[in-house]
């Protein structure tokens, strides 16, 4: 059947992504709390002279982390670089294995792989909370069960009994009544901060640091993984969150970050965070050691594209 009239397409715009991050921009040139001093000139690429940590006995030694394979030499010393310096990069060629005391937040720029980051972390042992964007509430992941919104769900402690029989009340009937629907939200908010409070890792995506639910959390400790997918904008998101420690991982040698407009990507928007440090000369720790492929495979990229 042929139909030529009687409908049209309607192309929905969603805001959301790009005022996180134009308001993450505004932050950084304004709020002088969001991140350090010295992190806020490193990224500007100014003259600052190095700051470095003072780290504890066992980052001196060696590093042994419950779940996960142990570290080969050129991941552990990038592991004890990243422990001594308020910004570290960590460039990771395809297969090398590029998977901090204090909440941590965790982040990509997709959701593939902040789950398969939750993932991992999860494996060690940690308190590990994932937070999905409301419209992804209902596609299942690999880490349900670790999803913020699925934790609501399984609340059993008797404190949370009135939560329990507006969520019962609101999936039988659909909606609630105005004063209901204002308790249930008020609860819900309570114990979606509890949840995230006592968690050790909190992942979302880049994005997703922009969520109101994280407004009132300061995250010293910063990680973004596969950052050279992500464009400025996006890796400020979550580094405007009190950033003292940020961690970025990629490598710039592959893809970089996709936009779709070719008048943004001209104008720069295009090039990642971590590509612009790069040429800006600092300096990242380099993986050596692959696990994807056969080194007679892994040689001829190696010698093409890599020094």
């Amino acid at each position: 059947v042929e139909i030529t009239d009687g409908y049209y397409v309607d192309f929905v715009w969603k805001a959301t992504s790009f005022d996180r991050m134009q308001s993450a921009m505004k932050t950084f040139a304004v709020d002088d709390t969001s991140l350090t001093g010295y992190l806020y000139h490193k990224l500007l690429g100014h003259e600052v002279e190095m700051q470095t940590f003072r780290t504890k006995g066992h980052a001196a030694t060696g590093l042994s982390v419950p779940g996960l394979p142990e570290l080969n030499p050129s991941q552990l010393l990038a592991v004890k670089g990243v422990l001594q310096q308020p910004l570290s990069l960590i460039q990771g060629p395809p297969g090398t294995g590029k998977q901090n005391n204090g909440q941590v937040l965790v982040t990509a720029p997709s959701n593939i792989a902040v789950d398969h980051l939750t993932e991992k972390i999860a494996s060690t042992g940690l308190k590990v909370v994932r937070l999905a964007a409301k419209s992804r509430e209902a596609v299942t992941s690999i880490v349900e069960h670790l999803t913020l919104h699925t934790m609501i769900k399984s609340l059993v402690s008797p404190d949370k009994a009135d939560l329990r029989k507006l969520m019962q009340l609101k999936e039988d009937q659909g909606e609630l009544s105005s004063q209901d629907e204002k308790r249930f939200k008020s609860l819900k908010r309570n114990a979606e901060r509890e949840i995230l409070q006592a968690a050790d890792v909190i992942c979302t995506t880049c994005v997703g640091a922009g969520d109101p639910r994280l407004s009132n959390f300061r995250f010293r400790q910063v990680l973004i993984d596969e950052a050279t997918q992500a464009t400025e904008p996006e890796c400020l998101i979550p580094i405007v969150q009190g950033a003292k420690h940020v961690v970025m991982v990629g490598d710039h040698m592959q893809l970089g970050p996709v936009v779709m407009n070719k008048k943004a990507a001209k104008a720069g928007l295009n090039q990642s965070l971590f590509d612009r440090l790069i040429r800006l000369q600092h300096r990242p720790f380099r993986l050596r050691v692959q696990y994807r492929m056969h080194p007679c495979l892994s040689e001829f990229p190696s010698n093409m594209f890599y020094e």
